[in-house]
């Protein structure tokens, strides 16, 4: 009796807490920023901020210590009625069915059916991109895909179907045939590797990869190698699963709270890069999967040294197919996603099993959504996302830091500089200068900047020192200059 007794009462204890950090959580909304020194930082609540954007409905799911700690939702599926959003309601959570896609082909390196680096026209076999001067020194390979830096220029989003119409095929996407209604052609413009822009195409070129080497469709091969082994149940790829299906969706609305004409949605055929429909929770399975891969845990995705591969940076913040988030290291991973009527954001931490996913029916709620992760940041600790109440500089530090800085090669120079109040720092290559912000015992940063750019001191007689660091781990060391 006295064990039952001691378990009710740290159940309840535990309950207490967890009620706490929930309602901590929705009164905590603020944007990730730098706040000037003698200002405050202030925070909204999550249902205010909901009608302040005139958005109907949200679902958001976090993770803690490796498991969904809990999930939450709010408003209705459809603006004028009743429904609630449950955390069985799908919404479509667009782009970041690319980490989906990025994970699934993946698979297919894990098991040597295709390469990083090899050229993918060696595997397509139904479509092949054309080869031009871009291409002739450097195949567009797989890591190139799935990183953005193919060098194609497509710049794709989509715009998405109305249910009522006819639906083209991957094919006639990649063709443009007259039933698509994406017309650029995909050409590499530039040296594979050599520069980073965003191509919805290169996903679609991918999918094609999978369903080439694979022989299944891509929405059987996502289901079998993703979707099953993490028991994400709530997900597919169903074009109309209120219908064929028939669950609960959120329907579409505009950035003004406006339904969307006519319809509920827009059909997106492009699976691999508009993603299915899904739940917060479902998303959050993702999540730990990706972390257990990385920890050497069972139900992951992917093996340890692939997942690792997954979350190094390839070229700027990309990694395979996710973005980082970090100054010295990637701290941090995430995708975000924009369909008509929809928005959704997922981030997760790659040395703590933290993170959480937002999901809304309104294609206006991106500055909500990091509002949002902002507060998870700063309740559960994370490294980025945080809002900051920058300090004061003293006089006497001020001295200390004015000055010209150096790196060994001269290749990069700065100088510090004090403008009225402000502490200024500039680039020999430009004439605009950026103010420095106090945010922490020998941590710098620029206004709004403070998961992209760190500045440490040290002052020594003779050897006073710069540590410059950008992200993902670009990190310089600058002599101050006598």
């Amino acid at each position: 009796q006295v064990t039952l007794l001691l378990l009710l009462i740290t159940k309840t204890v535990w309950s207490q807490d967890l009620e706490a950090r929930i309602e901590s959580v929705e009164n905590g909304l603020t944007f990730p920023m730098t706040v000037p020194f003698g200002k405050e930082i202030i925070k909204t609540d999550v249902n205010q901020r909901l009608k302040e954007n005139k958005i109907h409905g949200a679902s958001v799911a976090i993770v803690n210590d490796g498991k969904i700690e809990w999930s939450e939702v709010y408003g209705v599926t459809e603006a004028g009625g009743s429904n609630p959003v449950t955390t069985e309601t799908l919404f479509q959570c667009a782009s970041i069915g690319k980490v989906i896609t990025a994970l699934a082909v993946l698979n297919l390196v894990e098991e040597g059916k295709i390469g990083l680096d090899e050229n993918v026209n060696n595997k397509l076999q139904r479509w092949k991109i054309k080869e031009n001067e871009n291409t002739k020194t450097q195949k567009v390979s797989l890591r190139h895909l799935l990183s953005h830096s193919a060098g194609l220029t497509d710049d794709y989003g989509f715009l998405g179907y109305n249910p009522n119409d006819e639906i083209p095929t991957l094919l006639q996407i990649l063709n443009n045939d007259p039933l698509a209604n994406t017309k650029k052609t995909l050409d590499i413009k530039t040296l594979p590797g050599e520069i980073e822009r965003y191509s919805g195409a290169g996903y679609l070129i991918i999918q094609l990869v999978i369903e080439d080497i694979s022989g299944f469709s891509y929405v059987d091969y996502v289901q079998k190698h993703i979707f099953d082994p993490l028991k994400m149940t709530h997900s597919t790829y169903d074009y109309r699963p209120d219908k064929n299906l028939r669950v609960s969706i959120a329907a579409g609305h505009l950035s003004n709270g406006k339904s969307l004409k006519n319809k509920k949605y827009n059909i997106y055929p492009e699976r691999s890069a508009t993603g299915p429909w899904t739940t917060a929770k479902d998303l959050a399975k993702l999540i730990i999967g990706i972390q257990n891969g990385l920890n050497g845990k069972s139900n992951s995705i992917l093996s340890q040294e692939l997942t690792k591969e997954f979350l190094t940076v390839q070229i700027n913040n990309k990694g395979l197919g996710i973005n980082l988030k970090g100054i010295e290291k990637p701290e941090a991973f995430w995708h975000a996603g924009q369909n008509l009527g929809y928005t959704a954001l997922l981030y997760g931490l790659t040395e703590r099993g933290n993170g959480a996913v937002i999901l809304l029916n309104s294609d206006g709620g991106e500055r909500l959504m990091q509002e949002f992760i902002t507060s998870v940041a700063h309740e559960y600790d994370w490294p980025v996302m945080k809002t900051y109440k920058s300090l004061e500089i003293p006089k006497e530090l001020r001295s200390e830091l004015v000055g010209r800085y150096v790196n060994s090669d001269q290749s990069r120079k700065l100088s510090i500089e004090q403008k009225k109040d402000a502490i200024v720092v500039k680039s020999s290559s430009s004439k605009k200068g950026y103010q420095l912000y106090r945010i922490g015992d020998n941590n710098y940063t620029f206004k709004n900047s403070q998961d992209y750019y760190k500045l440490s001191f040290n002052f020594e007689d003779n050897n006073s020192t710069m540590v410059y660091s950008e992200s993902v781990g670009k990190t310089i060391e600058l002599k101050k200059a006598e």
